[in-house]
């Protein structure tokens, strides 16, 4: 199996925190703006075009939808019609930036509606496409699909294959959770593959029990997928750091991103990954995580969304 994204050591970072931490640089994955997003929408596509025709793709997420931007790349790069529902202020036209930026460059087809409106929205686009003779496939929001799900349990052998080569398995992975995708997907891997590492799923907007019910439901669906038997004590799912909400970001989130940029040159985003980072650190210092620990921090990208984040980058520059 060849990497689809990189390890890389943190050696700044593992001094101050007195742990051995490594990164898997999920935003390098190799797709324009990389992130988890574009390793679940590759493998969903990838997947799909076995069965069937398809010459048009409909997703739905927010103004800076990580997911969203990849669709409408995606579809581009294959020459398909791209329809996209984002949730937002209806009557007001967006900042032109990061994710919504590149969203626009590809010439997909956007309606912004407000989140109440979402579904309905997405029921009259699938029916116009129809209409007009098009193949849609419609990408759940985040990507929370049971393909999705693969994906990550794909990437958990793929990890395991990188971590055995350098002879270091962590005891712990930590990594931002929002649709629980990615945690699921991970999480099943690992005990699948006979790993005994800690997955900790960093809540960016869900409070807990809703948030560890969403992660748990995809776990258990993936298990049943792959004929694993289930251990609900698997998923854990944080929601301490979350502060006012999705997209909000407190000062110790904004701290932690200017002091990993200076550290190791890693570069975290106010939404997801400071926050799952932020997480980490408070968790090392409690002693919960505890020195000296083999740490490994999923990096889900998110590059695009800290460069959008304006009145963040005001407050820390």
């Amino acid at each position: 199996m060849i990497p689809l994204s990189p390890l890389h050591y943190l050696p700044f970072a593992s001094k101050i925190l007195n742990i051995d931490l490594y990164v898997k640089r999920e935003d390098l994955f190799p797709f324009t703006g990389g992130g988890n997003k574009a390793r679940i929408v590759n493998y969903i596509l990838s997947e799909e075009e076995k069965r069937r025709e398809i010459d048009s793709l409909i997703t739905t997420g927010g103004i800076q939808s990580n997911l969203a931007r990849t669709v409408a790349l995606k579809a581009a790069e294959k020459g398909w019609k791209c329809f996209l529902v984002l949730h937002g202020p209806e009557n007001q036209q967006p900042e032109i930036t990061g994710n919504y930026l590149l969203m626009n460059l590809t010439g997909a087809n956007i309606k912004i509606v407000s989140p109440e409106k979402i579904h309905d929205a997405l029921l009259k686009t699938e029916s116009e496409c129809r209409n007009m003779s098009l193949q849609p496939f419609f990408i759940e929001g985040g990507g929370h699909s049971l393909a999705g799900f693969c994906a990550h349990f794909e990437a958990a052998e793929e990890l395991l294959q990188q971590c055995q080569n350098l002879n270091w398995i962590p005891d712990w992975i930590v990594l931002a959770s929002g649709t629980g995708t990615t945690q699921a997907g991970l999480a099943a891997g690992l005990h699948k593959f006979g790993a005994k590492t800690k997955v900790i799923g960093i809540s960016v907007a869900r409070r807990n029990p809703r948030g560890f019910n969403v992660v748990l439901e995809a776990y258990n669906k993936l298990c049943a997928f792959k004929k694993i038997n289930p251990q609900e004590d698997i998923i854990h799912f944080r929601d301490e750091w979350i502060g006012d909400g999705y997209e909000q970001a407190s000062d110790k989130t904004l701290e932690i991103i200017k002091s990993v940029g200076k550290s190791d040159g890693l570069l975290l985003d106010p939404t997801y990954t400071a926050k799952a980072f932020l997480g980490l650190t408070e968790m090392v210092h409690s002693g919960e995580i505890p020195r000296g620990a083999r740490v490994l921090f999923w990096h889900t990208g998110g590059l695009l969304n800290l460069l959008a984040a304006k009145k963040c980058i005001e407050r820390m520059v």
